[in-house]
């Protein structure tokens, strides 16, 4: 069952000025529910501009996008509904915290779709334990927090209102290699436990391959492509022409490739080389 749908999806920005850009460009995706998609672009790829279409942010120029089966692009009364549904975390979101103690900030979501005293309570200590903040936290002011600990209590705010989407846009974005490990992490226990559909947005293949059912790349407005990891790394080289950098053992492996070496073409992870290279050797 498809979760997002795009219809020839079409959006300009400045329409009728010199400043006229077409950022996105017909574009033509079906993301099922429960899947855990990974979109990588180079900076003014789209990328951006398509998930802000996701929860009503932006409305199309042209096309349509349904969500869960629904067009609620032209109904303005829809959107409170959507934003409820698709849950967006934005770049930097540590940079949103306002509240008094963590869980108050938590708690501010659900406490804006109506829920009962109860049920607040429940998802502010749901989505606490899922991201790895520890109850003794959740009375403390989130900016008494590191940075990456208010980056796990602004997700877990998100989370918290239990979308059947949840999108992260360069969740790991500034984070140290152990903190990028943490939050990749937490969203993937995340995706396991609830089972939405989650997406991911990032400029870096080697996060995107690990975790992602799917991934889309988009580049100039139009997708470039749409696929498993493997199918996608099958085209590293063309990947790199459009100026993503793709996984470390990838080019690794496109390296012994040039050099001779028979190895396929869609490596990317390094325990899948391991195995490759270790039945090459053991059979020379």
């Amino acid at each position: 069952m498809s979760m997002i749908k795009t219809e020839d999806l079409t959006y300009v920005y400045g329409e009728g000025t010199p400043f006229r850009h077409v950022a996105l460009d017909k574009v033509n995706i079906d993301i099922a529910d429960g899947e855990l998609i990974g979109l990588i672009g180079h900076t003014g790829s789209g990328k951006s501009t398509l998930i802000q279409h996701f929860n009503g942010l932006l409305r199309p120029t042209s096309g349509r996008v349904l969500i869960d089966g629904e067009d609620f692009s032209k109904d303005r009364a829809k959107l409170r509904a959507v934003r409820f549904k698709v849950g967006l975390v934005f770049q930097y979101p540590e940079y949103q915290l306002f509240e008094e103690t963590v869980a108050k900030d938590i708690a501010y979501g659900p406490k804006n779709m109506g829920l009962s005293a109860e049920e607040i309570e429940r998802r502010v200590q749901d989505s606490a334990r899922l991201v790895g903040i520890d109850s003794d936290m959740l009375g403390r002011s989130p900016f008494d927090l590191s940075g990456g600990q208010k980056r796990r209590a602004a997700i877990a705010g998100v989370m918290a209102m239990e979308p059947k989407v949840l999108i992260l846009d360069e969740p790991a974005s500034g984070l140290d290699p152990r903190g990028r490990e943490q939050i990749f992490g937490m969203i993937k226990r995340y995706h396991e436990e609830r089972g939405g559909t989650v997406i991911i947005v990032s400029h870096s293949m080697e996060d995107i391959a690990r975790y992602a059912d799917r991934i889309l790349v988009m580049n100039e407005g139009k997708v470039f492509c749409f696929g498993k990891p493997s199918e996608v790394f099958r085209r590293s080289g063309e990947l790199e022409k459009i100026g993503l950098t793709v996984p470390q053992i990838t080019r690794v492996i496109m390296r012994l490739r040039e050099m001779g070496c028979d190895l396929p073409e869609d490596v990317y992870t390094v325990k899948y080389a391991e195995k490759l290279i270790a039945e090459k050797l053991s059979k020379a």
